[in-house]
């Protein structure tokens, strides 16, 4: 089919170039030498090919002809439906948002509720290079004993955080280059047929729009329930609040991935919810955190806030995994996009389970 076209966009092509052509030569032609002096100087020159008076004549005919027809440019000819049938359509770029409306029942009460959402299809012109930066972040050996205490995980609000979120926000917390650099590392890592878990989750995952399709389940758990319900993306969630008790209301071995999307700096008994991922996780499972430079100060624990340098904060995360009793090497990576446009970095953190 795609040669069968290219055949088709090459025949017209030359066609119009032809045209094009032969008109440009007409007007040169005639620029340079009026008519009336063309047709004098045929007739009185004995010397030249044979054209006389009246091949002057329908040289002005024909170029008057030529010139009054109406091609089209270029760019007609390229964005016409000959020269471009439907079914190339395909080739264009996919949308970078969508809207979607999903249905909210909460308390009883059910309502409509109508979103944009980022698909993390990203600008065309965006690129999206993985870097392992583990060598700079983990260089450092980690020290023999859980290095936090009670202190490093007090916060400036302490406010219980489904108050926080009693109002739903439904808001991104990062900018479509990082959105898209998750998605686009969520598209090459997660292997299709698996069960997902989104911990932290809200109304959006960041997974490729096609994940439900691909992916055998998709869970996840968050804080509040009506953003739960307005994810789109999941086949099933429940509502959980893992600073109150953190404990993830799955069995054993449940899931294939577990991830977590710049919302691990807020837990203020991270050690505990590592466990509990690790438990269920299946084996060779991954746990992957993501990370930006955002976040809400005065809920984000003190060991995050003390040191807000990404560097640091890529530490903190290993530093978790690494006294997480199942979990393999953490690994850490710069996932962020590069392009016009860009500029929230993004960042992994993660770990298999052995």
């Amino acid at each position: 089919m795609m040669e069968r076209v290219a055949d088709k966009r090459i025949f017209i092509g030359a066609i119009w170039l032809g045209a094009t052509t032969f008109r440009a030569l007409l007007s040169l032609l005639l620029c340079f030498r009026p008519i009336s002096r063309l047709a004098s100087a045929i007739s009185a020159s004995s010397v030249g090919v044979g054209v006389g008076i009246d091949s002057a004549m329908a040289i002005t005919l024909l170029y008057t002809l030529v010139s009054s027809l109406s091609l089209p440019t270029r760019r007609d000819v390229l964005s016409s439906a000959l020269f471009l049938p439907a079914a190339v359509s395909a080739a264009e770029p996919p949308p970078r948002e969508v809207m979607t409306t999903v249905d909210v029942t909460e308390k009883g009460k059910s309502a409509s509720v109508s979103r944009k959402r980022l698909t993390g299809a990203g600008d065309p012109a965006w690129k999206y290079p993985i870097k392992d930066v583990s060598s700079i972040i983990l260089g450092e050996p980690f020290p023999d004993k859980w290095p936090y205490s009670a202190t490093d995980f007090k916060r400036i609000d302490e406010e219980i955080d489904t108050t926080f979120y009693k109002f739903p926000k439904l808001v991104y917390h990062i900018d479509e280059g990082a959105v898209a650099s998750l998605t686009h590392y969520y598209d090459k890592e997660i292997p299709d047929g698996s069960d997902i878990l989104d911990i932290c989750s809200s109304w959006v995952s960041h997974y490729p729009r096609d994940f439900p399709q691909r992916m055998k389940s998709i869970t996840a758990t968050g804080i509040s329930g009506i953003e739960l319900a307005c994810n789109d993306q999941l086949s099933a969630y429940k509502q959980a609040d893992l600073n109150t008790k953190p404990v993830l209301p799955f069995p054993d071995k449940s899931f294939d991935v577990v991830t977590c999307v710049v919302s691990f700096d807020y837990l203020t008994q991270p050690k505990e919810v590592m466990k509990e991922v690790t438990r269920v996780l299946r084996p060779n499972g991954k746990v992957i955190l993501s990370q930006s430079n955002r976040c809400f100060y005065t809920k984000a624990v003190g060991v995050w806030t003390a040191d807000m340098s990404d560097r640091a904060h890529l530490r903190v995360l290993s530093t978790y995994m690494h006294f997480t009793p199942g979990l393999g090497t953490p690994k850490a990576l710069d996932i962020s996009a590069q392009g016009p446009g860009t500029n929230d970095p993004m960042y992994i953190v993660e770990a298999k389970r052995v």
